[in-house]
């Protein structure tokens, strides 16, 4: 699992639905670092990773960072619908999951952590399983102690809105809706560095930033 949040893509480059099979997951230890500059030049490292060449494995194009987030209304866990405008003047980290997904089950921890540090802020986790079955889902919340708010996205609708194509795979939505980064793989959020970009995000007026990155993992 990558420890940066934007720079450059992870080690693991996450799991395609298709080649889903039970396996042990990864400790941090065991992924290739990357190196990370100090926040101060966060915004200059931003601008030159803002380009991102064509999608990889024949991928659609995804939406195109700096548009207003596609609108969609999913239910939680205890069936009560919820539409991305609710969210609105936070900053949220959509993230498409699966129960199945080691990379996906190794991230968790450090999402929940995110925002304990920064709910306050304005700071907003939704976490999207694209789990088949709901009866997956609640034990799997219970079992790692999760908090933040999860939606099921029965038949993939949502995700495909995304061009969600590999799991565990993020979006970054600035406090007026629009899309700031996209993340392919694991990260660990809650490392420093993500920490200080998070807050600089929250930081923000509710309009006028440009795009951070795309960050897809090969």
């Amino acid at each position: 699992m990558d420890g940066s949040l934007f720079f450059g893509p992870g080690a693991d480059g996450g799991m395609r639905e298709e080649s889903r099979k039970p396996a042990a997951v990864r400790s941090p230890g065991s992924q290739r670092a990357c190196a990370v500059p100090h926040p101060v030049w966060v915004a200059a490292i931003l601008a030159l990773l803002s380009f991102a060449g064509p999608g990889c494995h024949g991928r659609p194009d995804p939406p195109a960072l700096g548009a207003k987030a596609p609108s969609f209304e999913l239910r939680d866990l205890e069936n009560r619908l919820h539409r991305l405008e609710s969210f609105a003047g936070r900053v949220v980290v959509l993230n498409f999951w699966a129960t199945w997904c080691p990379p996906c089950v190794e991230e968790m921890p450090s999402l929940q952590r995110l925002e304990d540090i920064l709910g306050d802020e304005g700071l907003v986790v939704v976490g999207v399983s694209v789990d088949e079955r709901y009866a997956d889902i609640a034990p799997f919340v219970a079992e790692h102690e999760l908090r933040f708010l999860v939606l099921h996205d029965l038949g993939k609708r949502v995700s495909r809105r995304y061009e969600v194509f590999q799991f565990p795979e993020t979006w970054i939505i600035r406090r007026d809706g629009r899309l700031a980064s996209h993340i392919v793989g694991a990260r660990d959020w809650a490392a420093p560095e993500s920490l200080g970009i998070f807050r600089e995000l929250l930081a923000e007026p509710r309009g006028g930033a440009p795009p951070l990155a795309e960050a897809d993992s090969p």
